[in-house]
């Protein structure tokens, strides 16, 4: 099939304040998140000067019955070292994490992790996490809000102590295993029910054509696309079948929804 060069369709990123936001994403101090695209999956970027609060997210099966929508499934592709909470230290019962979060004595029995740039952390629904200072990260999800705060830091927000109990995995939880898996012009990093997350390297030049809706995000570098020239963190989006050609330097990531269709590209 002959290569047709298409006009993408650009996301138009949206700065987020958050309470815990740092300052390194580039738009000023603050900014704890920057949506870069919303649709089919929201993607962004995080930069916490502090820690955010220690969360959880409902299932679909929970979310539909209790509020109507579905619930929340994320991943992490880290970009600066440093720490997180994924899960628990040891098995607690919901009374005891329920008095430890009112006593604020939750910290002590949080599993803290050390992560590093280029890791993948897979954050399904239940699994208690938050997120360290410095610890910068591209986020991939399926579009929800749902989150229920179960521990802020001293911090004068709401929590969702009842809900958060609810659906929280009260037992250690190891981070699931990441295991690349070659596709054409880079690697499938993460396959889950929900989304699929991809790398890719440009080297000089990359051709794409993915069979499922594709967010590319320029992480690093630069590259040219239709004469135009792309600087981190441009976004766009790609339908099935469409096919673009990039070229430059640099590393794109990539997300997708759902199993079963791969993005495909080659390299020039």
């Amino acid at each position: 099939m002959p290569l047709m060069l298409i006009p993408v369709r650009p996301c138009v990123p949206k700065p987020v304040p958050r309470i815990w936001g740092g300052s390194a994403l580039g738009y000023g101090p603050g900014i704890g998140e920057v949506w870069l695209c919303e649709e089919p999956l929201l993607v962004k970027l995080l930069d916490p000067a502090e820690w955010l609060s220690v969360q959880v997210h409902p299932p679909h099966a929970y979310a539909l019955r209790a509020e109507g929508k579905p619930g929340k499934y994320e991943a992490w592709y880290v970009l600066s070292p440093g720490e997180i909470v994924y899960g628990v230290k040891r098995p607690l019962g919901r009374e005891e994490a329920r008095r430890r979060a009112e006593e604020g004595r939750l910290e002590e029995v949080l599993r803290r992790v050390r992560v590093v740039p280029g890791q993948v952390v897979y954050l399904p629904a239940g699994v208690v996490h938050a997120l360290g200072p410095g610890v910068r990260v591209y986020e991939v999800q399926t579009p929800s809000d749902l989150t229920y705060r179960l521990y802020d830091y001293g911090r004068p927000r709401e929590l969702h102590l009842e809900k958060a109990l609810e659906v929280a995995l009260l037992e250690p939880t190891p981070i699931p295993p990441v295991r690349p898996e070659p596709v054409p012009g880079g690697e499938r990093l993460l396959k889950t029910p929900h989304f699929a997350l991809y790398r890719f390297p440009l080297r000089g030049g990359l051709t794409l054509r993915p069979e499922a809706p594709l967010i590319l995000t320029l992480l690093e570098g630069e590259a040219w696309l239709l004469g135009e020239v792309l600087r981190p963190p441009a976004t766009f989006l790609l339908f099935p079948g469409e096919e673009v050609r990039l070229q430059g330097e640099g590393l794109f990531l990539g997300a997708a929804p759902g199993l079963d269709q791969s993005p495909e590209g080659r390299e020039d």
